[in-house]
């Protein structure tokens, strides 16, 4: 009797023990996250980008192909109305609208969004709902380099545009509506982490004027602009299609 009462009461002991563990752990979860407006809980952009280091979506070499023998080919127009800068004001003169707006409601700003997406062994700000990044590393697609992110540098990697917004302006943007135009300045297919040498030397080159200095990256580059510019019906003038075509044949 006395075994079969020892038994029970261990029994009992370690289903307790259980019990306890399992509430540990519950209670250790961070349920804090901010929430959008349809209340769902931030959600860091799926990652890491696709295949070649390009966005999740993009068109293989073969659709990319395809795709752009179907844009249209036109020469870039004039900068006339072009206002990239939103100054200290409510941002209303800038054309693509205030950097970086949370256009996807899932309470991070795009910018974060994509150094959560792109980089690796990322450190996040204490009280900020896992957003902010504070610290990771980047595989840098353009040069095949290594960089180190840290928030007191934030410069260092800067979120490139690959299809730039004021080539996009040039080559029709700048018929869109307001809406449309920030939902294309903040639209991870477009966005990109890279170093700030890289981001500062290309500007608002477009693929005859600029490609990634390290060559294995010219046919997914040339990927992302094309899904880009089909997704959003942007032009191409005929030197940049050539560019992006000869890009296209190294995949």
């Amino acid at each position: 009797m006395s075994r079969r009462r020892t038994a029970g009461g261990l029994t009992g002991l370690g289903a307790l023990v259980a019990a306890l563990v399992i509430l540990a752990v519950y209670l250790s979860v961070d349920r804090s996250q901010p929430t959008s407006s349809s209340g769902s809980g931030y959600r860091p952009p799926s990652g890491p980008v696709g295949v070649g280091h390009v966005p999740a979506g993009t068109l293989d070499p073969a659709a990319a192909a395809a795709a752009l023998a179907q844009l249209p080919v036109a020469p870039k127009t004039g900068l006339a109305g072009y206002e990239r800068d939103c100054g200290d004001g409510d941002g209303a003169g800038c054309v693509f609208g205030p950097a970086w707006a949370d256009v996807d409601g899932n309470g991070c700003d795009q910018r974060n969004d994509v150094l959560h997406r792109d980089l690796t062994a990322i450190h996040v700000r204490a009280g900020t709902h896992g957003c902010i990044v504070t610290s990771g590393t980047l595989a840098d697609p353009y040069t095949g380099t290594t960089v180190h992110f840290t928030k007191a540098d934030a410069g260092e990697v800067p979120i490139d545009h690959v299809v730039p917004l004021a080539a996009a302006w040039t080559q029709g943007a700048a018929a869109w509506t307001l809406q449309k135009r920030e939902e294309f300045a903040n639209d991870l297919d477009n966005l990109i982490a890279t170093d700030r040498e890289q981001n500062s030397a290309k500007g608002d080159s477009t693929a005859e004027e600029w490609v990634p200095p390290d060559p294995a990256y010219g046919c997914s580059y040339a990927t992302v602009v094309v899904t880009v510019k089909q997704e959003y019906g942007l032009s191409v003038t005929a030197a940049e299609s050539g560019a992006l075509r000869s890009l296209l044949a190294t995949c």
